[in-house]
């Protein structure tokens, strides 16, 4: 009997030495802190050069970041040559906020507009080139206390303008990540949804005004319906899915049940572009440890990575 107990003891010392033997499971807390991330709102900020936005990425571990266009200054195009495929650009913004301060909202509908016909004339050019993946964001409806009055407007989803760039990244299986408002209804992005089934369409901010039992809804209705969380803690002064004590009531359960459908953002922008340090702490310790680990992973990076085809 001592014999075969002094077995079992050698052959679980060489198991354990070869790290064959099980590992003990993170918790959410744990995993929470170091995640890789995929940052899906990273919008480029004052014309700082691709080594900027590497360094404030890579002391986070945030791996991957876009989705969104920059200001004026920013070229997306060019920080997806020099940052790589971690990169996921956007154009549209740029061009959309060009527009509306020349001409209103009216003239956000107007497909004749020069900047319009540009940006579509090079926007089917980088999708083909890959260059591209999507438009975005494209303010909708930012109607609401968190936008200064100077540029918020209010137009439908289904405006000439917005349906061309739908139909551009349906064309090519892109994105369009659009910033709008529960206020303008859920039936107009359940149409746009279903008109263009390879498109994935993202809801920035998780769709404003929106409570957890309507985004149920709309991911129970689509296939092809995605929201990202940025903006929605204290550093942005919302505070409407989680604050300092943790996630909002209602909120964790949509999100496991449609885990799926959610991915990270932080939305840098608007004063916040020198706190990109702590808009990643921020979810770190806020958001992601209330989720089960499984549920982080894919919030986390997993569905990014799945959806955009991005490198691991």
């Amino acid at each position: 009997m001592r014999r075969v107990f002094g077995l079992l003891a050698s052959v679980l010392l060489i198991l354990a030495s070869g790290g064959m033997l099980p590992v003990r499971a993170q918790s959410s807390a744990e995993l929470a802190r170091t995640v890789p991330i995929a940052d899906m709102h990273m919008h480029l900020g004052k014309g700082y050069g691709p080594e900027h936005y590497r360094a404030q990425m890579e002391r986070n571990n945030v791996r991957w970041g876009g989705g969104v266009g920059g200001g004026p200054k920013d070229d997306p195009v060019a920080m997806r040559a020099a940052l790589g495929p971690r990169y996921l650009p956007a154009i549209g913004q740029t061009e959309f906020f060009a527009v509306f301060f020349m001409g209103g909202a009216a003239a956000l509908s107007d497909p004749d507009r020069p900047q319009f016909k540009a940006l579509f004339e090079r926007a089917e050019r980088e999708f083909r080139a890959g260059t591209v993946r999507g438009f975005g964001e494209i303010h909708i409806n930012n109607v609401s206390r968190f936008s200064p009055a100077g540029i918020q407007r209010k137009i439908p989803l289904e405006s000439p303008v917005v349906m061309e760039m739908f139909r551009i990244a349906d064309k090519h299986g892109g994105f369009v990540q659009i910033h709008t408002s529960r206020n303008s209804g859920l039936e107009e992005i359940l149409r746009v949804a279903e008109r263009f089934r390879r498109t994935r369409l993202i809801l920035s901010h998780c769709l404003p005004g929106a409570g957890p039992a309507e985004l149920a809804e709309l991911f129970s209705r689509t296939k092809n319906v995605f929201c990202e969380l940025s903006a929605q803690g204290p550093s942005h002064g919302v505070e409407r899915v989680y604050d300092r004590n943790g996630i909002k009531p209602g909120w964790r359960e949509v999100i496991v049940a449609h885990a799926d459908r959610f991915m990270l953002g932080t939305d840098p922008c608007c004063g916040l572009e020198e706190r990109y340090d702590a808009l990643v702490s921020e979810i770190r310790e806020h958001l992601l440890p209330a989720l089960p680990p499984a549920v982080i992973r894919k919030v986390a990076y997993e569905n990014a990575l799945r959806e955009f085809g991005l490198p691991r």
